[in-house]
């Protein structure tokens, strides 16, 4: 009897539902691996094993080796046919053998003597437990998406993984992987990086029917990954068949069918503070796509076009402006066309060449009004911001030998970050009344700040895989090049904020702050690493999988002078997996990794560029022009000027600590996954990771005014006022750092040696700890389920790259490490901390063409904080309301409670209706949060107004009321024909 013990791995399944999968070769391709066996057991050599891509035709035959295996990698994901013959032996066939992306496929094949007239045949049976993987996260497929209700962007899928969390709306509502801040995140599409390097938070967004798979890895990837500290996002496109399709599909979300969120009114007026009653959008998105073969057998193509009218409409903050009530209304328009095409050669069966191509450039007009007492007063403002651009890659991919194959791409991914308006050279104008603490803006400019900008990234890697024996051997080297333009002003070159005491009918203006922002130049990073890893199948029953990666990051300022270099940084990444009962249905897992994080190109621009940032505050004495709403600056100096940045390009030696390392997290993972049956599987799994370093951009005036004075150089108070020199140091270590301002140097440059004590400044801290259990059922064509529990746990003194807080994402240059004050009760439980979990989706065939499918995800309430002035430490009292104090009483991070639990339940409803024998049609339409829950998601967080000098009491009336919202209620509907 033919036994196929292990035969397909957990990749097979996940094909067909988005579970558990391993993590190996490049992103985009998958492999099958096996034995030739006889039916005794015996292994055997020399015997000729072919493979077929049912779609593609795609063939390719290896001999199996002294140990009866044979081995096909890199291939192009799909199903394939597998014919095993030997001389002596009945030919064996395997009708067909799914192969995803990342992945493993593992086969034994028995082959039957001749002698042997008869021979029960044991079909293949699918294994959802792999035995060969260390690594934790999801596949999710188009039969998922075809089948469970998930809104269509990357975000979404990466929530469906269990342990990610939503993040704060100010990014968007990113996901946060691992405890990690939603801006140390990996997207790639096809090999290609798609990740904002900037700052790290969100990616490109390319049409996304074109998607095919996605991979969510969120712990444990092998030394090939780098350059993320939270989890990758891997997905791939679309591409050509032998046979011949196309298709058109539509998909609207009506705002007729749209609840709106809950509003928030102010105490102290009623008025609104968040006014949601008449919030507007209306989504059309539809897809023009076909898919073929160019050349029958080898050459194939995929192409999309994706147009798209998006609208929504919202209004701003109300506030009381001489004697009536002021608000903006703002209307967002996008009817860019998205694109995508992509071309597979298969030059020959060992070659392949594939290019890829996709464009997500649009501009999104912003209208604003503006409106007193609901009616319109002046002429509304209407502003472009340009996003996205070009993509594109080439790969190729070849198989030198039955052992030996190698692929190399290249790739270009752009950014375009332009924002601009008519009234660009009037300065930004805001007035800010004392009763509600609301900043109310003037109509007389478009944009807080005008930027002309764009990012490229320009990637090039080769990985090779090399099998001897036992081991599976994938090495290569990995390079990108980033480049920054950036010029960025306040509009008008001036931003002037009016203090109004409103509290009587007067609206006097009683003091003005004269803001001067400006920065830009062009920018460089490069990134550099090699890597090698080996999976080791030690036993039958162990593997190893043992890698070493090694990451270099060198950062340029605007004269491409070298600001940061961190290189020769390594990454360890261990892993072994024990199949407990030596029958492929369970095993017992552990791994350990390292991550570095790069330096983030907005601090190439924000710290390394001649940045100026000055802010004075004078008493208020009349206008200047008073239609464009300049002021007289000759009223008295209300506080001492602010100068956070003078214009001047400081020297790299001034700007970045001497011992500088680099952002790193340490990871260890060990769990426990068991087959249930042959389509259910249940695993339990524990995680603990720690930021074991941050860099952080810190103001060292205090340690430097002490150091001079001990050394002799006096008084620099009239340099150093608190604010005058930042430099990126690791937090809570010794530093050695330059200047050439000290008095009687000449300029020479001097180098000053500061501990970590005389900085002040404690030790930067992100520990996450979690349980997963999940349970999964495969898809049998009938049902499909999965289900998953987490309890987590996310601490310490700073989120990470972004700042949850203020709605920070000044990658690495946040408030929080700007002066020692702003630390005092910072620790706590961190922003993204979901102390609980509940996920499950799954789906129903009710019959062969009418389907239901749903999705239920439960979180516990984030940490709510209370900001005020610090009541001592003088340079952080200039932050205003970002200490964690409350009328000068100290608020430790988290103590003010947690946000309510929440909860979203989806359901979708499709049918399937055939015309024909080669047309079908597919109607759909899914309910997003069907029962409309409305739960506060965040809320204010500054207790102190900051209307008021530090200690004054008054308190901030907007303090508690809501920010954000779960989404509410919303329905789409689809319609998707194919040939």
């Amino acid at each position: 009897m033919i036994n196929m013990k292990k035969s397909l791995t957990a990749i097979s399944i996940a094909v067909g539902l988005g579970l558990s999968v391993p993590v190996y070769a490049d992103g985009t391709t998958g492999y099958i691996q096996g034995n030739a066996v006889e039916t005794s057991g015996a292994k055997l050599s020399n015997a000729s094993v072919s493979i077929t891509n049912l779609e593609t035709g795609l063939t390719r035959s290896v001999v199996t080796d002294e140990n009866g295996v044979f081995r096909f990698p890199l291939l192009p994901p799909g199903n394939y046919k597998i014919v095993a013959e030997k001389g002596g032996y009945k030919t064996t066939i395997q009708e067909s053998v799914a192969v995803g992306i990342s992945g493993k496929t593992n086969i034994n094949i028995s082959l039957a003597s001749e002698d042997v007239e008869t021979i029960e045949v044991v079909g293949s049976s699918i294994a959802m437990v792999d035995i060969t993987s260390s690594t934790t996260g999801i596949v999710v497929d188009t039969l998922t998406l075809d089948k469970v209700p998930v809104p269509r962007n990357l975000t979404s899928v990466a929530l469906l993984a269990p342990g990610t969390t939503r993040g704060d709306s100010a990014f968007g509502d990113l996901p946060s992987i691992g405890g990690a801040s939603v801006g140390e995140n990996a997207y790639y599409v096809n090999g290609l990086n798609i990740t904002n390097f900037r700052t790290g938070v969100g990616s490109s967004e390319p049409p996304f029917d074109m998607y095919d798979m996605f991979e969510v890895k969120t712990g444990g990837y092998s030394a090939e990954f780098g350059r993320v500290t939270g989890g990758v996002i891997n997905a791939k496109i679309k591409s050509g068949t032998n046979e011949f399709k196309w298709g058109v599909n539509a998909y609207y979300e009506p705002d007729s069918l749209r609840e709106d969120r809950p509003s928030s009114f102010s105490p102290a007026n009623d008025l609104y503070r968040i006014n949601n009653d008449f919030d507007k959008s209306d989504s059309l998105d539809y897809n023009i796509w076909s898919s073929g073969a160019l050349i029958e057998d080898k050459l194939f193509y995929y192409v999309l076009v994706n147009p798209r009218d998006v609208e929504q409409s919202y209004r701003g903050q109300q506030s009381i402006v001489e004697g009536g009530v002021f608000e903006n209304r703002y209307t967002e328009k996008d009817d860019d066309t998205f694109w995508v095409a992509k071309v597979d050669w298969y030059v020959t069966e060992n070659n392949i060449l594939e290019l890829t191509a996709f464009s997500d450039e649009r501009t999104t007009k912003v209208t604003k009004g503006f409106y007193s007492d609901g009616v319109e007063d002046d002429e509304p403002t209407v502003t472009e911001e340009n996003d996205g651009g070009l993509n594109a890659s080439v790969k190729w991919t070849s198989i030198l030998t039955d052992d030996f194959s190698v692929s190399a791409m290249y790739g270009i991914n752009k950014q375009d970050r332009t924002v601009g308006s008519a009234l660009d050279a009037n300065p930004a104008v805001y007035y800010r009344y004392d009763s509600t603490a609301a900043f109310v803006p003037a109509s007389t400019f478009a944009n807080f700040t005008v930027e002309q900008g764009e990012d490229e990234r320009e990637v090039f890697r080769v990985d090779a895989d090399w099998f001897v024996g036992d081991h599976s051997i994938r090495f290569g080297v990995d390079y990108e090049k980033l480049t920054a333009t950036s010029s960025t002003i306040n509009s008008g070159g001036a931003y002037y904020l009016y203090y109004v005491d409103d509290s009587t009918d007067a609206n006097e203006i009683y003091q003005v702050r004269h803001r001067t922002y400006e920065v830009g130049g062009d920018f460089e990073s490069e990134n550099f690493a090699f890597y090698v890893n080996d999976q080791w199948q030690v036993t039958d029953d162990l593997v190893l999988n043992m890698g070493i990666r090694n990451d270099s990051f060198e950062n340029f300022n605007a004269n491409g002078e070298t600001f940061v270099k961190l290189d020769n940084q390594w990454a360890l990444r261990l892993g072994a997996v024990y199949d407990v009962m030596g029958d492929g249905e369970s095993k017992l897992w552990a791994s350990y990794g390292r991550y570095y994080l790069p330096v983030a190109a907005n601090t190439n621009i924000r710290l390394a560029g001649a940045e100026t940032y000055i802010q004075e505050y004078y008493e208020f004495e009349g206008f200047a022009d008073e239609a464009l709403g300049i002021p007289n600056l000759t009223g008295a100096q209300t506080r001492p000027d602010e100068v956070f940045a003078n214009g001047q390009a400081a020297a790299p030696d001034a700007i970045v600590a001497g011992n500088l390392d680099s952002m790193y997290s340490d990871e260890f993972i060990a769990g426990y996954q068991f087959q249930l049956s042959d389509d259910w599987s249940m695993a339990i799994q524990g995680t603990y990771r720690e930021l074991s370093t941050t860099i952080e951009d810190a103001a060292i005036d205090a340690a430097v005014i002490d150091w001079a004075a001990e050394n002799g150089y006096g008084d620099v108070t009239d340099i150093w006022t608190g604010f005058h020199q930042y430099v990126l140091i690791n937090p809570g270590k010794d530093i050695t750092v330059g200047t050439n301002e000290l008095p009687g140097t000449d300029g020479e440059m001097i180098y000053m040696d500061l501990s970590a004590e005389d900085l002040g400044y404690p030790e930067s801290i992100r520990k996450y700890a979690s349980v997963d259990v999940t349970f999964e059922k495969a898809w049998d064509g009938v049902w499909l389920l999965n289900a998953a529990y987490t309890w987590s746990h996310s601490w310490g003194n700073n989120e990470g790259y972004v700042r949850s807080d203020n709605g920070q994402d000044d990658a690495g240059l946040t408030t929080l490490f700007d002066q020692p004050g702003l630390l005092d009760g910072a620790y706590g439980d961190l922003p993204n901390d979901r102390r609980h979990q509940f996920k499950v989706f799954g789906s129903y065939a009710v019959t062969e063409n009418f389907n239901l499918g749903a999705n239920l995800q439960f979180w516990t309430g984030r940490p709510k904080n209370a900001f005020g002035y610090h009541p001592t430490d003088v340079f952080a009292q200039a932050y205003g309301s970002e200490s964690f104090y409350k009328n000068g009483v100290l608020a430790p991070r988290g103590s003010e409670g947690r946000t309510n639990s929440y909860w979203n339940l989806d359901l979708t409803a499709s049918y399937n209706v055939e015309i024909g024998e080669d047309y079908d049609l597919t109607l759909r339409a899914d309910i997003f949060n069907v029962l409309n829950n409305d739960t506060v998601t965040e809320v204010n967080e500054i207790y102190d107004d900051e209307g008021d000098v530090a200690g004054s009491g008054a308190v901030n009336p907007n303090f508690g009321l809501p920010t954000a919202w779960q989404s509410p209620r919303y329905v789409r509907f689809s319609v998707n024909f194919r040939y």
